[in-house]
């Protein structure tokens, strides 16, 4: 059964990607970014970082991926414009383990590492941390963040999930007076 209150929080969240963006001022703040350069928050390694991971969380298939829609782009935008201090300072902190973590375990540079080792590793790390492991939390927070940002794009709302602004047909002119 659902609740009213599990409807309001499907309305939030489906909604989220909207008011994240007027939180950050629409498209125009979201800077175009390259893997490698700085972004207004980001430094350029961090965005290196962030492009790899997003991209490996949501790959191009036969809809855009992560890097496509210039998902770190956006985090950047939100980190700068949306984020107060305590979670930035928390974020990039979180970010700094997570890919210390992921150099580890790949040997060296997660970002230069083989996209086979890549994916393992991550899936490992992933589901070591879904399945309850306390070590590295925010990760939870950073998939969140990239994948909402990603379904907050034009690409992701419309090509991956399908949405319609007006589903079915609309008939502006009915008749309603024998209705009541």
């Amino acid at each position: 059964m659902t609740t009213r209150r599990e409807v309001l929080q499907g309305l939030i969240v489906s909604m989220g990607g909207a008011a994240a963006l007027t939180a950050c001022g629409g498209v125009a703040n979201v800077v175009a970014t390259r893997p490698g350069s700085a972004g207004r928050f980001y430094t350029a390694s961090e965005m290196s970082f962030l492009s790899s991971l997003s991209d490996l969380i949501i790959p191009r298939t036969e809809t855009p991926g992560a890097v496509d829609v210039n998902v770190s782009g956006y985090m950047d935008a939100l980190m700068t414009d949306w984020a107060n201090d305590e979670t930035r300072s928390s974020h990039r902190q979180d970010l700094g383990r997570i890919e210390n973590e992921l150099n580890q375990l790949v040997g060296g540079s997660f970002v230069g590492a083989e996209e086979d080792r890549s994916v393992r590793v991550l899936s490992e790390l992933d589901a070591a941390v879904f399945d309850g492991s306390k070590d590295l939390e925010g990760y939870r927070s950073i998939k969140g963040y990239i994948s909402r940002s990603y379904f907050a794009t034009e690409s992701g709302a419309v090509e991956e999930l399908k949405w319609v602004s007006v589903p079915g047909r609309w008939d502006p002119s009915v008749d309603i007076s024998g209705t009541l």
